[in-house]
């Protein structure tokens, strides 16, 4: 079989496969975190989220994209804990810089330090 028979071959079963995912994966929410940074902002978010603090209630918005748009910083974090690992992350953007201080239990996730500092 020469190679042109052989990319057809190839090509064709390439398009099935891609209309195969395109047809079983469209409007289920998959993602797809490999790296460690993800999982763990992955996991926290789609837990329950309790307040620690009452202050941090009026700040929740800015917290909630903070956990989801920032990065999650391993040597300030303590993932030696075995009930509720903590887990230190930080934000910035053109105005503010935004760190967060998560507990992250089984079933909840508690905020229990933040900042929001001025640039």
């Amino acid at each position: 079989m020469n190679f042109v028979n052989r990319l057809t071959y190839f090509s064709g079963g390439f398009i099935i496969g891609l209309l195969f995912l395109m047809f079983f994966l469209s409007g289920k929410r998959t993602s797809c975190n490999y790296l460690p940074d993800a999982r763990v902002k992955k996991d926290i978010l789609k837990k329950t989220m309790i307040f620690i603090d009452h202050n941090s209630k009026k700040d929740s918005i800015i917290i909630m994209n903070t956990i989801s748009r920032g990065k999650v910083d391993f040597s300030k974090s303590n993932t030696s804990l075995e009930d509720c690992k903590e887990y230190y992350i930080e934000d910035e953007d053109k105005m503010n810089k935004i760190w967060v201080i998560i507990k992250n239990c089984k079933n909840t996730a508690e905020i229990y330090d933040y900042k929001i500092s001025k640039n």
